[in-house]
């Protein structure tokens, strides 16, 4: 029963697609008598990189908080006016519509007539991206439903960070451990890698990393044991950069283009923000003009962060919107990239945790960042490198730095790397309803109200946004 009831809900979650390039997603609900687990994948990743990638999560906040972005009418994310009642669908998504599917998929996936190699490499896959959503649960929220998540129980158990992180990192490494180069995967359904398995375990290597550093300061002892566990085989270059890329069909396209699209949502929230401007320019940054176009005064001026209503709606005209090139139909989500590999390497050396040269890496990760974003030329990068260089006295300033410019629109990403690094040092708006910046999600009104008596172990207070998650301790 539990097999049917699951079958349903991916029946259900699938009939709300039509498909063109991503094929995977075109199943007719009512023919169907039996769901791939390729199907499962795709419908899971596009699931997931949508909402990590889209408005809720990433425009209405994770481009805010890290201060990318200022928004040019209804301020309230941007003055950290949120409650309970703004993140039940992305809770919602992630746990029924990525994770129960992600599991249903592995079920399957045992069902299958297939060798145990090729079984054990689409496992992985599968627990790699379960890995991805549950980290971006926690980190988000803190504490949550982890161990009793996906099953029978209603009202699951919240789990600490630190057993959820250490579960989801020994994963991550049975997974990296057990890949067999030799057989093959998913033949169809992977948007990623196309189920490259060598590709996957470049690529859960370096998420192993990345997870493993961000327990640094509060663990290091494991996140220099998962972080030498993962060194010996990470993304190397652009080419092997973990995208997500959304499909020229409407219907399946990047959700910050459908938010913008006169057809679809036609809505225009965003601008670059007067931070993010004045920063790069004074770094001589040319990225600037990849990220951001022109405003109706010729040139870039971006929009001071958190303002109130009205005094942004009357700067809304004169000034810049993001840079059409990231709000396109097609333009990926990026997971993770070689600049940002480079990045986490300079500080494992720096802390002591692996053996190499913290600078050398920091200049790595600077130049794979400026070719990542269509600039080549090496003089123009030395020169920059030059007048930004390492500073291995005050490192976290230099990495947290090079990192917010570098994870520019994966705003989740970098709002956990700003916690976690403090740098770059942003500033509370005057306008702002509390006088810190949100450091935590509230937890959304559905659990509040659903599984009150579990939420109440871990929180008094769950509209929060100010304590710590567990791993951010500066």
């Amino acid at each position: 029963m539990k097999k049917i009831k699951l079958l349903i809900l991916t029946l259900s979650v699938l009939s709300l697609y039509r498909c063109d390039d991503l094929s995977e997603l075109n199943v007719d609900p009512n023919t169907a008598v039996a769901v791939a687990p390729s199907t499962l994948l795709t419908t899971s990743q596009f699931n997931y990189y949508s909402r990590v990638s889209g408005v809720n999560m990433n425009a209405d906040w994770g481009q805010l908080m890290v201060q990318y972005w200022a928004q040019n009418e209804y301020t309230e994310e941007s003055r950290y006016n949120v409650n309970v009642t703004h993140y039940n669908v992305s809770w919602r998504v992630f746990y029924a519509d990525v994770l129960k599917e992600l599991f249903s998929a592995k079920e399957l996936v045992d069902g299958e007539l297939i060798s145990n190699d090729i079984k054990t490499n689409k496992k992985n896959i599968l627990d790699v991206m379960i890995a991805q959503t549950f980290i971006t649960l926690t980190d988000s929220y803190g504490d949550v439903p982890y161990t009793e998540a996906i099953s029978d129980i209603p009202l699951p158990v919240y789990d600490s960070q630190e057993t959820i992180y250490k579960s989801v990192l020994q994963t991550l490494k049975n997974a990296s451990d057990t890949f067999v180069s030799s057989a093959d995967s998913f033949k169809s359904g992977d948007v990623i890698y196309g189920g490259n398995v060598d590709s996957w375990k470049k690529f859960t290597n370096s998420l192993m990393l990345r997870y493993a550093m961000r327990l640094s300061d509060i663990d290091p002892a494991t996140a220099e044991q998962y972080a030498k566990a993962a060194e010996s085989n990470l993304i190397s270059n652009n080419g092997e950069n973990a995208l997500f890329t959304f499909d020229s069909n409407q219907d399946r396209a990047n959700p910050l283009f459908r938010n913008l699209s006169p057809l679809i949502d036609n809505r225009d929230d965003y601008c670059v923000s007067e931070y993010l401007v004045s920063t790069l320019e004074n770094m001589g940054d040319p990225r600037l003009e990849e990220y951001a176009k022109p405003a109706s005064g010729g040139t870039i001026l971006g929009m001071p962060y958190g303002l109130n209503d009205n005094d942004a709606t009357v700067l809304k005209p004169t000034t810049s919107r993001p840079n059409d090139q990231v709000r396109e139909a097609t333009t990926p989500h990026l997971i993770i990239s070689y600049s940002e590999v480079e990045f986490l390497l300079a500080e494992a050396y720096q802390r002591g945790f692996l053996t190499g040269n913290a600078g050398d890496a920091y200049n790595r990760g600077i130049e794979a960042s400026m070719n990542q974003w269509g600039i080549t030329d090496a003089t123009t990068i030395s020169d920059y490198i030059a007048n930004n260089p390492y500073n291995a006295s005050n490192w976290k300033m230099s990495l947290g730095t090079q990192k917010w410019v570098g994870l520019y629109m994966n705003g989740l990403e970098a709002w956990s790397e700003w916690r976690r690094l403090d740098f770059p040092q942003l500033t509370v708006p005057t306008a702002a309803v509390i006088n810190s910046i949100p450091v935590k999600l509230p937890y959304p009104l559905s659990e509040t109200q659903n599984n009150s008596n579990q939420l109440s172990k871990v929180t008094s207070t769950p509209g929060n946004l100010t304590n710590k998650v567990w791993w951010d301790v500066n």
